[in-house]
């Protein structure tokens, strides 16, 4: 699922009060802390974006090979993804 700007705000929100309330931090401002997890979301989202991009790139580069082996477009995908995401340090 696809998280977009309202939910990302959401969330952020929602997060920022429970760890002000869980004293996990010490400041009381949530708004500061709601924006620094909404631009953490955000570029998580981008950079898992990005990586998708690439995957499909990839993927059409190949896409002969795919067919030929009758290998699912959606399992090389997936399979791909999570390559290039532990390379880049971002779990899925």
């Amino acid at each position: 699922m696809r998280l977009n700007s309202t939910m990302i705000r959401y969330l952020s929100q929602n997060l920022a009060n429970r760890i002000v309330k869980s004293k996990a931090v010490d400041t009381e401002d949530i708004e500061k802390i709601a924006r620094i997890i909404e631009r953490i979301l955000t570029a998580q989202i981008e950079l898992e974006k990005k990586i998708e991009e690439e995957a499909h790139k990839i993927l059409r580069q190949h896409i002969r090979e795919i067919e030929q082996q009758g290998v699912s477009y959606q399992k090389m995908f997936n399979i791909i993804k999570q390559k290039l995401a532990k390379e880049r340090g971002l779990k899925l």
